[in-house]
């Protein structure tokens, strides 16, 4: 086992620290009406949470409730929000000091919710594994893990997380956030998204070991192994789902596939792969064109594109980059412009900044 790492809570009783975090973290969303004030009094702010830190006196907020629809997954989802201060902040900083910690054991195929490692590094592994391996690609395997984020048990993790870091202080500070999520961890949580990743950690190097997997990527609890027999993949799955059960706590759900990548192309990350080409899911496809219609409906009437559809249809259109898509982009996108949207979103942006610049300054919105 490596040597735990200690002295992370003295990390964070540092005001360069604090307010090095609370910039990162305020980035992208500067002008939201819970992180402006904190911007406009940084250095007030910065001294309020170095006495919460330094004191040990931090006690996580009671979070809010909202309930969506995923449409990616097509599922209702309960996020749980917390203020930006202090409690987005700590979790901030919490994070911040113990990624090498975290990052040092990972999985490379482990993605989701990481600084680089997202859909587009397991897009990358899928399509060149498919590609340029076919006998060791021959079968795949997706699995799943059922209800995840509400299974995780919070003495179970913070045990793994004692394996690996020793400093009593800052282990009592992230299970006072664990605890606060009211079972299991919380989606919305800024610290909950990278202690989900850590938590399958000991999965994945198992999943490593079993005979006939040959590939493996997990996008968070989205599991996807490639080998070439049949039969070891379905003694690969009973394994794995027997070590999440008596190791882990978890279940794996009952709509596990696996099947020959010959006959059927493998689905992951908003894509399905074969062996010659990439193309869009068909719910992802689906959205991609009804959006694409609305927007022309607009242009067609003569009303100005809205910011939400133009930075939508952009980001939409964005996926197009990683798959076959000529003839989608000629038929949907073309007629629109990529430079309008471009343009719709740009003067926008301005608009919105220069309102955040007045406000800082003092001046009215």
């Amino acid at each position: 086992m490596p040597k735990r790492v200690g002295y992370l809570y003295d990390k964070m009783v540092d005001r360069d620290f604090i307010r090095a975090v609370i910039q990162e973290a305020a980035k992208g969303r500067r002008s939201r009406k819970d992180i402006a004030p904190v911007l406009a009094d940084l250095d007030g702010y910065v001294e309020k949470t170095y006495e919460l830190v330094a004191s040990e006196s931090f006690v996580p907020s009671e979070p809010k409730i909202r309930e969506i629809y995923d449409e990616s997954s097509e599922k209702h989802r309960k996020i749980k929000m917390v203020p930006f201060w202090p409690d987005g902040v700590i979790q901030w900083m919490l994070v911040t000091a113990m990624k090498p910690v975290l990052m040092r054991g990972m999985h490379p195929w482990s993605c989701a919710s990481i600084p680089g490692r997202g859909g587009k590094r397991i897009h990358k592994k899928i399509r060149g594994a498919l590609r340029n391996d076919p006998k060791g690609t021959k079968y795949a395997a997706e699995l799943d893990v059922a209800q995840y984020y509400p299974s995780i048990s919070g003495k179970r993790l913070i045990w793994a997380l004692a394996r690996k870091i020793k400093d009593k202080r800052f282990l009592r500070t992230v299970y006072s956030i664990i605890e606060s999520c009211g079972g299991g961890l919380a989606i919305g949580y800024y610290i909950c998204q990278w202690l989900a990743n850590f938590y399958l950690e000991p999965l994945d190097r198992y999943i490593m070991t079993l005979p006939g997997v040959k590939y493996m990527t997990r996008y968070m609890d989205n599991i996807t192994l490639l080998g070439p027999n049949k039969k070891q993949l379905h003694k690969a799955r009973k394994l794995v789902a027997a070590f999440m059960q008596q190791r882990l706590g978890l279940s794996m759900k009952a709509n596990w596939q696996i099947y020959p990548t010959a006959k059927r192309m493998v689905s992951a990350v908003g894509y399905r792969f074969s062996r010659t080409h990439v193309i869009l899911r068909k719910r992802n496809f689906l959205r991609f064109t009804r959006q694409c219609r609305r927007v022309k409906k607009r242009l067609d009437a003569g009303k100005p594109i809205m910011f939400a559809q133009a930075s939508g249809l952009l980001s939409r259109a964005g996926q197009l980059k990683h798959c076959n898509s000529h003839t989608i982009r000629v038929k949907y996108i073309d007629p629109i412009g990529v430079k309008h949207l471009k343009e719709v979103v740009r003067n926008e942006s301005k608009r919105r900044q220069r309102a955040q610049q007045r406000f800082l300054a003092g001046g009215a919105a």
